[in-house]
């Protein structure tokens, strides 16, 4: 398995129910590839963190300021491509 193959697993490895021989194989890979196994764990304790706090009130101003930083972002992105 490749880190492609594990990026393209990777939410049904996270899933409880995922079938053994996947998980056996991603386990490996990530054994192996430091770079593969810094993205799964940094996945792991994202969702860790979004299923543990309720809901987090932003500071006035934060949305639109997020808002059009993204924007700008997109703009620069579609200019580039």
């Amino acid at each position: 398995m490749d880190c492609n193959e594990v990026l393209q697993q990777l939410s049904d490895f996270l899933d409880p129910d995922a079938r053994e021989e996947l998980c056996r194989a991603i386990q490996d890979h990530l054994s192996q590839c430091r770079d593969c196994s810094f993205y799964v764990d940094t996945v792991k304790k994202t969702i860790v963190l979004y299923q543990s706090e309720g809901k987090v009130e932003m500071p006035a101003g934060v949305s639109s300021q997020l808002a059009a930083a993204l924007a700008k972002e997109y703009r620069s992105s579609e200019r580039s491509s």
